[in-house]
């Protein structure tokens, strides 16, 4: 999923900004770990699952990363 994108870095160019929205999910991810240590426990513990999701308003689809 994460991919570069070497031209046109815009809001115009709807391939990059599917990268930065994606990539947002996964960062986002990382820092609900990394900020809060009883969370990233539980996951460690199997107790939850950290899962991030995209919804798509156009046409209602959710994406599960």
């Amino acid at each position: 999923m994460r991919k570069t994108t070497a031209e046109n870095r815009n809001g115009s160019n709807e391939a990059f900004v599917k990268n930065v929205t994606e990539l947002n999910v996964f960062l986002t991810i990382d820092r609900i770990k990394r900020e809060s240590p009883i969370i990233a426990e539980l996951e460690q513990q199997g107790a939850i699952k950290i899962i991030g999701a995209l919804y798509d308003v156009e046409n209602g689809r959710v994406i599960f990363f």
